[in-house]
Parts: structure tokens; sequence; C-alpha cells
């Protein structure tokens, strides 16, 4: 671990306002989520419901146990130093329960992935003063590309009767980001049907999931 020199949830959250990035928790949690950063734990303790509990000490945190802790919207308490816990299912071969104690961020890892990350915005930030003339709209588009995606529209809950939810309201439901249910989506644990070129996700497999009624 001295390798990727760990370090504390608030220390991480400095770098990424450093930038100058708004939303660090979230980031933080989307990229670790993705595998882009690493993460690690003071002591995981997991327990499978056909066998006894196993305690790793140092050990990374996988990418899939951080999209239950974005899905069970427990980013802050992850971040703010206390202890998660992730509920298993009572079936055997289901989701295992999982506990996890002193979370810390890889700081070379999480650098690297914000030089890339500023990089790109700072590219579709830059345009020549002709194009800015001609297109004030495009140009405030590109100039701040990062309060444009972090700046939602108010989107409706889910509905108890709704048949299907947009992306948007998916990623409201589950706080799970855009990549993320893309990619759910390319592997089938999100249904997702087409209308025109709308792309809509059943409420069914939103559920199935996360494990739990979402419709309000």
């Amino acid at each position: 671990m001295s390798i990727h020199q760990p370090v504390l949830p608030t220390r991480a959250i400095e770098l990424v306002e450093a930038r100058s990035l708004k939303h660090a928790e979230t980031l933080l949690a989307d990229f670790a989520a993705a595998g882009l950063i690493k993460t690690y734990a003071l002591v995981r303790e997991i327990r499978r419901a056909d066998g006894p509990t196993a305690t790793v000490r140092d050990s990374q945190i996988p990418q899939d146990e951080w999209d239950r802790i974005i899905a069970s919207n427990k980013v802050a308490l992850a971040l703010n130093g206390g202890t998660v816990r992730l509920e298993g299912a009572p079936l055997k071969g289901g989701l295992s329960q999982v506990q996890i104690t002193g979370i810390s961020f890889s700081e070379a890892s999480l650098t690297k992935v914000l030089d890339r990350y500023c990089a790109q915005s700072s590219k579709g930030a830059q345009k020549p003063l002709s194009a800015q003339s001609t297109d004030v709209e495009t140009d405030a588009a590109t100039a701040l590309p990062l309060s444009k995606a972090r700046k939602q529209k108010e989107v409706l809950p889910i509905k108890q009767g709704d048949l299907t939810a947009s992306v948007a309201q998916t990623m409201q439901a589950t706080g799970l980001g855009r990549t993320k249910i893309d990619r759910l989506m390319k592997e089938g644990k999100l249904v997702r049907t087409k209308v025109g070129r709308r792309t809509l996700i059943t409420v069914e497999s939103i559920e199935r999931l996360v494990g739990a009624k979402i419709a309000s």
C-alpha cells in the first residue's frame, strides 16, 4: 500500500477541490466505482449467507462494493470516517454482507486521474474567439463542462405504477453516475427500451438491481 501513498478521505477531497472541482464526494465515489482510483480499507468483514465471517485487513476495496456504497446512499458516511455496512442477501450465493472500516485513497492514482480529467475539461474550454462571437450558447457549454454536467434540471421521482424511467430518473433513484448506468445497461443488469430517440429503463430492473422498491 505504501507505493500508492494512501491518504484519508479529507485529504482526497482537498485534492479534488484544489482543482476547482465541485461535488468532490460524488466524483471520488464515481472514480472508485469505475476503477479509476485505488481505495483501501483498514478492515473489511465479509459474511456470506452460507459461511463464516472473513476478516481482511489493509485490503483494496473492490469496484462492486463502491457501486453498493453509492446505491445505498452511504457515500457521505464512507468519506466522513464512519463504518459502512452493506446488507447482504439471505439466500445462498447472494450478495455478501460487508462491513468496511477506515477507508483511504491512493494519492498517486487520484492525482493521475485528476490530471486527465482536468485536461479534458480544459480542452473543451478552449475555442477560437470567432467561434465565441458566433455561437455564445455553444461556447458557454464548452467553457464550463463540469458545471454544466453537475447542474441538473429538476428530475421527477419515479412514481408507483410507472413501468419505465428515464436515465436521469434512474441516476437519481440509484445514486449512480451516467457512466455506470450505461455499463449496467450494456451488461443487461438494467433493461432498456428505445422509444424514438429516448432511452427508457424498466422500473422492475432498477428495483431488482438495488434490491428495494424505489417508486414513491
